[in-house]
């Protein structure tokens, strides 16, 4: 009789515990959880509140026109203008990419100084 009480004791107790245990999930620590925790603005999944104040607004203004001519090749019918708006949205592309870049460098020079 000892022995089943002892068991039952033993089972209930290890399912307890295993029933008990809670599994927590590693905490999300991408710069867009830290941004809206932080309560910063995300602009196209991107956080552009580590720059100046100047490289903001010139990478907001390359977004919005990139965004009107993808608006415009959607609209258009003629081939040859949605190729010169292509054209035109690669190089408006390139050029964001140049001032990401340089806005990188600028950050990078103000962790030093």
């Amino acid at each position: 009789m000892k022995n089943i009480f002892f068991l039952l004791v033993f089972i209930l107790g290890t399912t307890y515990a295993v029933s008990g245990q809670e599994i927590i999930p590693f905490p999300d620590l991408s710069e867009s959880h830290i941004a809206v925790y932080n309560q910063t603005n995300l602009i196209d999944e991107k956080n552009y509140s580590y720059y100046n104040e100047e490289y903001q607004q010139a990478l907001k203004s390359f977004d919005l026109e990139i965004e009107t001519i993808e608006k415009q090749i959607e609209t258009i019918s003629d081939p040859d203008a949605k190729d010169r708006l292509r054209s035109k949205k690669e190089i408006l592309i390139n050029n964001r990419l140049a001032v990401l870049k340089e806005a990188d460098l600028v950050e990078d020079l103000n962790k030093f100084y």
